[in-house]
């Protein structure tokens, strides 16, 4: 298969996932908007996300650099295409294994995802 078949595939997988939300987990997202809509991760999705990511890419992270790149508790907000976009910076830096960074993995090691973790995500 070629890499933009391998691309389309887990852009969709991802696009799905997103969209069904369907196990539940501790960090429930819920929509700001007027509509009380809330989005839920796949349970192991949402444990790898927890371990790796949110503890940065959250209102709970400390870095701006971090929250202004990327808000798993903003996702909601999104409109579709501005989810595909998201998706896509996502695939990459997952393709690329440069999350979380090697100087915060310096201070956290066991938030380094596993290969079993990233192949989840």
């Amino acid at each position: 298969m070629s890499r933009f078949g391998t691309l389309f595939i887990l852009a969709a997988f991802i696009i799905a996932v997103f969209t069904q939300m369907i196990t539940s987990k501790e960090h429930v997202v819920q929509a700001t908007s007027d509509s009380q809509e809330e989005y839920k991760f796949p349970k192991k999705v949402q444990a790898v996300i927890d371990k790796s990511c949110f503890g940065c890419h959250s209102a709970e992270g400390k870095s701006d650099k971090a929250k202004d790149k990327l808000r798993w508790d903003k996702m909601q907000d999104y409109d579709k295409a501005q989810l595909v976009k998201i998706m896509d910076d996502i695939i990459e830096v997952i393709e690329k294994k440069e999350m979380p960074p090697a100087k915060f993995l310096e201070k956290m090691p066991d938030a380094k995802p596993s290969d079993k973790e990233f192949e989840i995500l």
